[in-house]
């Protein structure tokens, strides 16, 4: 019998070793290839990237868009897509030979393969064009940006809903990303919610005690809400001055925070420690108390599930996909926008006896490992494919 074939189209995927950028899509393709399902990607190029590589079995085209490379600035900026079309006005210009050459990579490199799986509906309309020359079977999932802020723009709104509507199937991140899909008017047989996994071989819990701090992990952009958290510190930092904030990333907020840390005279409390490789970053996971995450809008939130895996509570805003995540026995949910209420619950948490934290602590690890390890979104994600295919058949 001959092997699954998948080629996996995004706009987002690590650059290159060690590098945070769509790390969870690499993780989804190691997972199928583990399976036996062959796995090729095609991705962003990005200043700096191999144009192909072998990442183990998974091979990765990254096709060139502009030359020299310096002028491909579509991941230039933290947050995606989105962060980079509202903060730089030539990204328009970028994005037009972007569209073109991944276009012609995917014709050209999905071709023998049984599927496309595409992430972010920007990927899935390029695989649709696609399919004039390949016309294969086409899974896409909806990550979240691509519903909620592409789609206040009215023709984007439109072709969103069209190319949904023209996928074998639509995979949602979380309920809310669900209805929403079926809202734009995808049938809701063709919808099926189905997470991001979180490698639970990798992120586990710390064998030593916690230590004082808070961390968030993520965009220092407007959606991601770290303004409201660094306004809450001077109430959490009132009653527990030992506790630190550890803000891990990169965005265009950076000074704009810091400005605001400095004004509400916390900016010794607040630790700033840039963009990290994947394994830093699963270190501060193991040692924080409490993960924070304050969004305002968010698909599912990569972090949190990293941050079960490893035994650490969540306070997070009560938003998107974020409620499929963090249920009371693992964390709190707060209003977002709302910085006494992040305080509060934050406060909660630290409050919490030895015993009730390490049950807390627990019930996170558990969580993890029943719906969102990649052994059980691996699985799903290829009986899925199976459905497809047999549908298409």
């Amino acid at each position: 019998m001959c092997p699954l074939k998948v080629c996996i189209v995004t706009t987002s995927f690590p650059r290159w070793p060690d590098d945070s950028r769509g790390t969870f899509v690499y993780e989804a393709a190691r997972a199928l290839s583990e399976r036996g399902v062959v796995v090729r990607v095609v991705a962003m190029h990005n200043p700096g990237a191999k144009t192909r590589e072998w990442l183990g079995p998974i091979e990765v085209i990254r096709p060139r868009y502009l030359w020299p490379e310096r002028y491909e600035i579509l991941q230039k900026a933290g947050g995606g897509l989105p962060v980079m079309w509202e903060t730089n006005r030539l990204t328009g210009l970028a994005l037009v030979p972007f569209l073109v050459a991944h276009l012609f990579a995917t014709v050209r490199y999905a071709r023998g393969f049984d599927l496309v799986h595409a992430n972010w509906t920007l990927s899935a309309a390029i695989a649709l064009a696609g399919q004039v020359v390949n016309r294969l079977p086409l899974v896409v999932t909806v990550q979240g940006s691509d519903m909620a802020r592409a789609t206040r723009i009215p023709f984007v709104k439109t072709i969103t809903r069209e190319v949904l509507r023209r996928c074998d199937r639509v995979l949602a991140l979380s309920s809310a990303l669900a209805q929403s899909a079926v809202g734009m008017g995808v049938p809701e047989s063709h919808v099926q919610v189905l997470p991001n996994g979180v490698d639970t071989r990798q992120f586990v819990p710390p064998e030593r005690e916690r230590e004082p701090f808070l961390l968030f992990v993520g965009a220092l952009s407007a959606l991601k809400g770290v303004r409201y958290l660094i306004q809450a510190l001077p109430e959490v930092r009132a009653r527990w001055p030992q506790y630190q904030l550890v803000v891990v990333g990169e965005g265009p907020l950076r000074a704009e925070l810091t400005d605001l840390a400095s004004s509400l005279q916390v900016i010794e409390g607040v630790r700033f420690v840039g963009p990290l490789p994947p394994a830093e970053v699963r270190n501060w996971m193991r040692r924080a108390r409490v993960l924070v995450l304050p969004s305002l809008e968010e698909g599912l939130g990569v972090v949190l599930l990293e941050a079960l895996a490893c035994g650490t509570p969540c306070v997070a805003s009560r938003v998107g996909g974020i409620v499929d995540v963090v249920v009371p026995e693992v964390g709190v949910l707060v209003a977002p926008a709302d910085a006494e209420a992040l305080a509060q619950g934050i406060s909660r948490i630290l409050s919490e006896s030895p015993a009730q934290y390490a049950d807390r602590s627990r019930a996170a690890r558990r969580r993890a490992e029943a719906y969102f390890s990649w052994d059980v979104v691996a699985t799903q994600l290829i009986d899925v494919y199976h459905t497809v295919l047999s549908g298409s058949a």
